[in-house]
């Protein structure tokens, strides 16, 4: 009897527990959304109307959907694999958890982790360059074809990225110091429009914004 009474007394602390959790989080995420429509509000006229439609947080699961970025992000990690195997043939046996992480993702990617994945690939350069140094030999044309692939394909990610005010080398959808929202809205019931807020995680201040359509 006593420990039944335990056990209901601690699933009801665990459901309070989570419930105060689901709270702070959706908490957290009105505090970004208000401020948004806190700064478009305060930079309108009087006679305009704003209309909110829809807010979408912008993190490594939104990336990971968009098509045209994740076709050069799959590139990459095509480009990395055939990397890895041409420096082994030339004996150079390359240790990199990052980039063996990188090739075990399938479906949700971790986008933010490109610059990360973009050093660890120059240090793989520069390995396979210093051990064919070291035997007098040049770096073999099908690997410089490889490096081509990945700076054709890291210029595009890039690209993409710009659009929703990004860049793939200084990447960070942590939310430690900045957290990024897409908001769609209308004016004065016109076409809507589509911006990128970066706001200050702590401060919740708008630290920059894009429109992007």
């Amino acid at each position: 009897m006593k420990r039944n009474a335990l056990w209901n007394g601690f699933m009801a602390l665990m459901i309070v527990a989570l419930g105060f959790t689901a709270c702070e989080l959706k908490s957290d995420e009105d505090r970004f959304q208000s401020e948004i429509r806190y700064f478009i509000l305060e930079h309108l006229d009087n006679d305009i109307a704003y209309n909110p439609i829809r807010f979408q947080a912008i993190d490594n699961g939104f990336l990971s959907s968009d098509v045209v970025l994740i076709t050069s992000v799959l590139a990459i990690q095509d480009t990395v694999r055939t990397k890895l195997n041409l420096a082994l043939d030339q004996s150079v046996a390359f240790k990199s958890p990052l980039l063996d992480a990188f090739l075990a993702m399938e479906n949700n990617f971790e986008i933010d982790l490109i610059d990360e994945i973009m050093l660890e690939n120059i240090k793989l350069d520069k390995a396979v360059q210093s051990k064919l140094k070291a035997n007098s030999r040049s770096v073999p044309k099908g690997y410089l074809a490889q490096q081509q692939l990945f700076t054709d394909q890291l210029f595009a990610i890039n690209h993409r990225l710009n659009h929703f005010n990004l860049s793939a080398y200084h990447l960070d959808l942590s939310g430690k110091t900045a957290t990024f929202y897409l908001h769609e809205y209308q004016l004065n019931q016109g076409q809507s429009i589509t911006t990128v807020f970066e706001l200050n995680t702590e401060s919740l201040e708008v630290l920059s914004f894009k429109d992007i359509s």
